[in-house]
Parts: C-alpha cells; structure tokens; sequence
C-alpha cells in the first residue's frame, strides 16, 4: 500500500532551480529585476510552484541570502581581536559579492514596507551576523579582556553599521580592508583594548 500524504509533496530539485535562478537574477542585473514570473520561467516551473514557496520577492532573496551565505562563522580563537578580525573579513567578502551589491539596496526598500519579510530578514540574516560578535566580546568579558560592563549590542553596531551604509548608500567609497581594520580599530578602542601591531 501507497503512503498519501496531505497536499502536493516539496520537491527539492524545484527549491533549488528556484533558489539558483532568483541569485542568478539578482547577481547579473539587480533585485528589481526579480519577478516571480522570471523566475518560473528561469526555473522551468510554474509561478503557482514559486508562490508555493515565497509570497513576495523580498522572502525569496532572503531565501537566496540565507542559502547562498549561511551565518558568520562561528570562530573562537582564544583571543578577541583574532575574533573580530575573522568575521569582518567574512563581512568584506560578503559585502563584496554581487548577491549583495546588487541586490541588498532594492530589498531594503521593499522591507520598509513588508514588516514580516522585514523581521524574516532581521532574524535569518542580519541576526546571525550580529550574534557572531556578540558571542566574540562576550566571550572577552568572561575570559576578563575587557570589562563586563560594555554594551556589546554597540560594539556589534560599530562593526557592522559602516559596512551596511556603504553598500546601501550610493557615492561612498567601497568597502575595503581599510575600513575593516578602522572598524576593527574602533571596536577595540571602545573596549578599552589596544590594537596589535
């Protein structure tokens, strides 16, 4: 006998051809040029097996982030500024890929009028990101680095907010190895911990 199940089973191969033609769209052209019907299209499905899926385009290239991206690694080297160090240079390599460049900006927009995709986001990948260095510095604190009384929600800010307003605004500089060791340099400044040299 035949197990049934209730509705139409997920298939795999279609999450992933959906998932793969949503970053390919964005990484060639940008997030606008994401609809859901180029993407069935793309994909070779139907536009009723991507909304299945994703109700708005902002869900699926969170999706696609999420998939393509993962969190900040999870790293503990025993020492703070080796920490920090290691995810903002996962952050330089994220903010410098085309799913990012490309696609960031436009999702953005869209998310200030979408306050479910918006908190999908907060949680799936800006999250992640910002728990990465707070687990760094509050590590810190429990080795005795630095003082238990810092904020470590405003070190995560100092760490993340240029790169955020770099890709977001355009005109400014590119993110660089410069501005990862300024960050880097300011965060330590603001807890007390003089850079190595």
């Amino acid at each position: 006998m035949v197990a049934t199940t209730l509705g139409r089973p997920r298939h795999e191969s279609i999450d992933r051809a959906v998932l793969d033609a949503a970053a390919r769209i964005i990484e060639v052209e940008n997030y606008r040029a994401l609809t859901i019907g180029r993407v069935a299209q793309d994909a070779a499905t139907t536009r009723a097996a991507v909304y299945r899926r994703f109700a708005t385009t902002a869900e699926l290239a969170i999706a696609v982030l999420g998939d393509r991206f993962g969190t900040d690694p999870g790293v503990d080297t025993g020492h703070l500024e080796t920490d920090l160090r290691t995810i903002q240079q996962h952050r330089l390599e994220l903010f410098a890929h085309p799913l990012i460049v490309r696609g960031l900006p436009g999702l953005i927009d869209d998310l200030s009028l979408q306050p479910e995709a918006a908190r999908h986001f907060s949680e799936e990948f800006l999250g992640p990101r910002r728990t990465a260095t707070t687990r760094a510095v509050q590590r810190a604190i429990d080795r005795g680095e630095v003082a238990a009384s810092v904020d470590v929600e405003w070190i995560s800010d100092l760490l993340t907010g240029p790169l955020l307003m770099r890709a977001l605004l355009p005109g400014l500089q590119v993110i660089d190895s410069e501005l990862i060791e300024h960050t880097i340099s300011t965060a330590l400044a603001e807890l007390g911990r003089a850079q190595r040299g």
